[in-house]
């Protein structure tokens, strides 16, 4: 079967999969082209007999659901937006960028006039590199939907040409870092009918529900911790809403179809279990429907067999196990420094430009890298702040410190119970040093006091992903 997937670039690829292979089979083809290692981040979208945007079930076989088109046409979309500092790989940050900028162009992110003046630039960098008049382009009209008076467009050439001499992978994260401020980042739209025929735009985000008339002005917003049940019935949804004094009431939302509307449902469900939970329950991953012959072979033959079963939902992981498995998996294929071309987004890299580079330099620069990498091998994953110094019983794997330990009951690398925690006590950083440097020869620079960070180290959330070895 032949698959023409589109990218967010509108560059086409062409993947050849096997007549029955399920939409997970797609998917991971393009990302091993792509070099991706974070594919539950995104998914393949396709278009319905009556227009609507579905995404492509993973879990099930591709020609159930595109209704045997040949060549099947799919895009490549981001399902799951997260914050960029979380994003590990600049392949998957690039993927992002190009996502947000077509939404950028479409008008699905509207946002004030000194973010859209900021991000113009931003967006002119990453384009067209350094200021130049005669190339010089802006996208303000689409970000605001107004053209610029002069004083704009000065502001914005100024911006502009603040930012040279800065790599595209550093610009494309500072806009990420511009959207994802923006209300509306991440949020997934549905067209929709409330029970009085009024058009609805129904909008799926990690934080709840929005509801918007078709102009995108606010209704109502529903948080996931009020919502007490989601079911479809046909083209419709219900939403069961806690509302105060322990009244519920019910939302209905009518779409155009009975695909469409269960898009909606899976978008619900499976946005709160990405977001919100720890883990995937069963529940959730397991729930599945059968054909009429998949019905007969369950009823006679065995109720266990695979035969006519369809998946309802497709997501396997929350966005903490997402995050976890790349950091390991990166960690694994030798990639210790996850945002190398982050590590000074306002100077050149190598210190300032036209200085010439001593071997001193070189030298201290190396010994500050291993301090760093040092220092968050020992570093608690959870806060962030103290030092390891706790083990779990019974999977012995230590990662955080005691304060974070005692709040924890299941392990946060395994998820194995956790009976008890020991006290350790490892290593301190200052010792390793000593043992990794050894005694300085004649002639070479001294040890790096321990209150010396390395001058291009971006501050990040989480620290890179190490091993220690016990026995």
């Amino acid at each position: 079967m032949l698959c023409h997937v589109t990218r967010p670039d509108s560059v086409v690829m062409e993947v050849e999969v096997d007549s029955k292979a399920n939409g997970e089979d797609c998917l991971n083809k393009v990302c091993r082209k792509l070099g991706i290692i974070e594919v539950d981040y995104f998914g393949l979208q396709f278009t319905g007999a009556k227009g609507e945007k579905l995404w492509l079930n993973l879990r099930n076989r591709i020609y159930q659901q595109m209704d045997h088109l040949t060549p099947c046409r799919l895009r490549l979309r981001v399902k799951f937006f997260v914050e960029p500092h979380l994003i590990l790989q600049e392949q998957t940050r690039h993927l992002f960028f190009l996502h947000v900028k077509e939404d950028l162009h479409r008008g699905h992110l509207r946002m004030c006039s000194e973010r859209a003046e900021e991000l113009s630039a931003l967006l002119a960098q990453a384009h067209f590199g350094d200021y130049d008049q005669n190339t010089a382009q802006y996208w303000y009209s689409d970000l605001t939907g107004h053209q610029p008076c002069q004083a704009t467009v000065d502001s914005i050439v100024s911006r502009h040409q603040a930012l040279a001499g800065q790599s595209v992978p550093a610009v494309e994260y500072q806009a990420l870092q511009l959207v994802a401020s923006l209300e509306h980042y991440g949020v997934e739209w549905h067209l929709a009918r409330d029970a009085d025929g009024r058009r609805l735009a129904i909008g799926v985000g990690p934080d709840g529900i929005v509801v918007c008339k078709d102009d995108f002005s606010l209704v109502n917003r529903v948080a996931y911790p009020v919502i007490q049940i989601a079911t479809q019935s046909g083209k419709s949804v219900y939403l069961t809403v806690t509302k105060e004094m322990s009244d519920s009431v019910v939302l209905l939302f009518k779409l155009i179809s009975s695909r469409a509307a269960s898009g909606l449902y899976r978008a619900i469900t499976e946005t709160h279990a990405f977001y919100r939970c720890d883990t995937v329950t069963s529940a959730v991953m397991m729930q599945y429907s059968r054909d009429f012959k998949g019905h007969l072979a369950s009823l006679f033959l065995n109720e266990n067999i695979n035969l006519g079963k369809k998946y309802v939902f497709d997501i396997r992981r929350t966005s903490k196990e997402v995050y976890d498995q790349a950091r390991r998996a990166l960690y694994n294929a030798g990639v210790v420094d996850l945002m190398p071309s982050l590590a000074s987004p306002h100077s050149p890299p190598g210190g300032q430009r036209g200085a010439p580079d001593c071997g001193g330099c070189a030298e201290s620069r190396e010994l500050q890298e291993r301090l760093r990498k040092l220092r968050e091998a020992l570093l608690c994953i959870l806060c962030c702040e103290g030092q390891i110094d706790a083990a779990f019983c019974p999977c012995g794997h230590m990662v955080c410190c005691q304060g974070c330990a005692a709040h924890l009951q299941l392990c946060p690398v395994c998820r194995s119970e956790v009976e008890h925690v020991q006290h350790v006590y490892l290593p301190t950083c200052a010792s390793l040093l000593s043992l990794t440097l050894g005694d300085p020869s004649p002639g070479s620079p001294a040890p790096i006091p321990r209150n010396l960070h390395a001058p291009n180290c971006p501050e990040q959330d989480y620290p890179a992903d190490h091993k220690l070895c016990h026995t």
